[in-house]
């Protein structure tokens, strides 16, 4: 796991007490990043762990399915990665997908170094030419589309801006349902 986080940028620490309450239901490999590295950015950016709290109220609106499930990652293009039901699974807002990505975050982990998976799983292509175009965005951010795909957007790199991740999944919500 360490090979992916070389490039890791610290947002914040974790708090002992949200380790605590976790640790028996989250993969060791999530407490020992938890413990290790805290929230922040790895993969160029395109990765953001986060605290899952901060998440259930946008998980509960965004997912009819998963609502009792643990936000641990989300993505530069809008996406979350979710813990449930002893898997890890992709909300994929943009398409209005839900993959079941792995049943570990080992084989994640693992996965990452895959340009197919990464490609066909997490549909991450357009991150890095957004980067070059539109410059590195803050843990808050993500890109997204405007107008959005799903309203007949044009899936190209011109029509990604950089806006406020949790209000970006909760306008796609809104105009195009819930992931299902």
């Amino acid at each position: 796991m360490e090979q992916y986080l070389k490039d890791f940028k610290l947002h914040n620490k974790v708090p002992s007490e949200l380790i605590e309450k976790y640790k028996n239901m989250v993969p060791k490999e999530i407490i020992d990043l938890w413990q290790d590295y805290g929230f922040g950015t790895f993969m160029a950016g395109y990765f953001k762990s986060v605290n899952p709290e901060e998440y259930i109220d946008i998980l509960q609106e965004s997912s009819q399915r998963y609502t009792d499930s643990l936000v641990l990652f989300a993505t530069s293009m809008g996406d979350l990665v979710i813990w449930a039901d002893g898997y890890v699974r992709l909300l994929n807002f943009r398409y209005g997908l839900l993959k079941t990505l792995m049943p570990n975050f080992l084989y994640f982990f693992k996965s990452l170094d895959s340009e197919k998976f990464r490609d066909e799983y997490l549909k991450w292509k357009p991150y890095p030419k957004a980067v070059e175009k539109w410059g590195e965005i803050s843990y808050d951010e993500c890109f997204g589309y405007t107008p959005l795909l799903g309203l007949g957007g044009a899936e190209k790199v011109e029509n990604l801006k950089k806006v406020k991740l949790k209000e970006h999944i909760l306008i796609i919500t809104e105009f195009m349902g819930p992931v299902q």
